[in-house]
């Protein structure tokens, strides 16, 4: 392999939404949806390079060195930043990683952001022209919702309803929400599927690398972050009720 030449690593993310009955009537039923979403990186000798073992950075030759004395016992992926995009890559073992028979690699749930933990800090540009730094967004409630595209089966006037509602029940409770939503759509195709109705959220558009950034492993998926920038709740979209029931002050 010629390594003076930028690689282009192609990683495929297989998402699987199993079919399940909410626990309320006003919550969508997700049906059964395999999805594959393949993503192109690219890494050249200037990328930075970080060994997941050492959390150090590494050069390209040592990097290179190791794969070479360690055939098809590694995996490179991309590291996201707090814009969404891929600053810098991993080496990391394939033992760590959840990888299927087919090769594709798995979002590992283990590595997810918790309960009563800090977000990693994000900028979002949204589909209003706005950017949302949740860093200057202190003060006040998050709700990130987590999705491939918006497009049915998942993304209908059900599935969004819900998101909606809660945001304007609190906000007539002086309580406000500040509700954005991920996808892998470009500004044009938000532009074309998002219906003339309120949605729930603000889209924001080529922001799939929010997704990775996050360890999502299943989408529809969502994450309320408190007024100090602490996750609150977290729930895949069959289970919203474990947020919308939240009292929030």
């Amino acid at each position: 392999m010629n390594f003076s030449r930028t690689l282009i690593f192609i990683l495929p993310f297989y998402l699987l939404f199993s079919a399940a009955v909410c626990a309320q009537t006003q919550e969508p039923k997700v049906t059964r949806y395999n999805g594959k979403v393949s993503q192109q990186f690219a890494m050249n000798r200037e990328t930075p390079i970080i060994d997941h073992a050492t959390g150090r950075k590494i050069s390209y030759e040592a990097y290179n060195e190791i794969l070479r004395k360690n055939p098809g016992a590694y995996k490179t992926q991309p590291v996201f930043d707090k814009y969404g995009k891929p600053s810098s890559f991993e080496l990391i073992k394939k033992s760590q990683l959840l990888i299927q028979s087919n090769g594709a690699v798995m979002q590992n749930p283990d590595l997810m952001p918790e309960v009563g933990e800090p977000l990693p800090p994000f900028v979002m540009t949204g589909l209003d022209g706005k950017e949302y730094n949740s860093e200057k967004l202190r003060g006040k409630y998050i709700l990130l919702g987590f999705w491939i595209k918006y497009e049915k089966p998942l993304y209908t006037l059900a599935s969004t309803k819900v998101i909606s509602d809660f945001v304007e029940e609190n906000r007539r409770k002086g309580v406000e929400i500040i509700s954005l939503g991920t996808t892998l759509n470009t500004e044009e195709e938000c532009l074309e599927a998002i219906p003339k109705r309120n949605c729930g959220f603000v889209p924001v558009p080529e922001s799939y690398g929010f997704n990775h950034r996050y360890k999502i492993s299943e989408t529809p998926f969502f994450i309320l972050v408190d007024r100090k920038g602490v996750i609150k709740a977290m729930a895949p979209h069959t289970e919203f009720s474990k947020i919308s029931e939240l009292n929030l002050r």
